[in-house]
């Protein structure tokens, strides 16, 4: 099995895509995300167990990640997080969003992703960064409150707010 290419909104933003196939524990990515995490390109499109990916979090966030990951999984619910990893270039702040699907018993067969690089929209003071601000405080309380049909719409708006910061980021590249 082979996944399709992650897509590079601009120099500064990158999207990256997986499936994670839950029951054989195998989360198949592109060298792109891979590498975010630290995991050979080559294991990443064979699949790669969860873990080597929860491994190139940033130890600082790995343990809550871990945690969010096992509660998801457990739940059958989506799953959304933003955590530090280490890379070549620095350090980077990914913003993760991914949905679940799940048996007629509810029981969590697999998840399609997204990672959003957020690391230049940190500190930004721009109206749409405080509303992505906002909409993650909000997606957060409908998580939390077991909102499935406002959180499914929040992660929506909060993938298109990511690319509108990206085309912000980067005003010639918008389209």
């Amino acid at each position: 099995m082979s996944f399709p290419g992650s897509i590079c909104l601009n120099d500064n933003t990158i999207l990256g895509m997986w499936y994670w196939d839950v029951k054989q524990d195998r989360l198949y990515a592109d060298a792109r995300f891979a590498a975010l995490f630290s995991v050979d390109p080559e294991e990443a499109i064979r699949g790669a167990p969860v873990d080597a990916y929860v491994n190139g979090i940033h130890s600082g966030d790995r343990e809550r990640v871990a945690r969010e990951v096992a509660h998801c999984t457990r739940a059958g619910i989506d799953f959304s997080s933003q955590y530090r990893v280490s890379t070549a270039e620095g350090e980077r702040l990914i913003a993760a969003f991914a949905r679940c699907h799940r048996m007629a018993d509810g029981s969590a067969t697999h998840y399609v992703g997204i990672a959003l690089d957020i690391t230049e929209t940190v500190g930004t003071e721009t109206p749409t960064a405080n509303v992505a601000d906002h909409v993650m405080q909000a997606y957060r309380v409908a998580k939390d409150a077991g909102d499935e049909e406002l959180k499914s719409e929040l992660k929506n708006l909060l993938v298109r707010i990511g690319r509108r910061l990206s085309r912000e980021a980067s005003p010639m590249d918008a389209r």
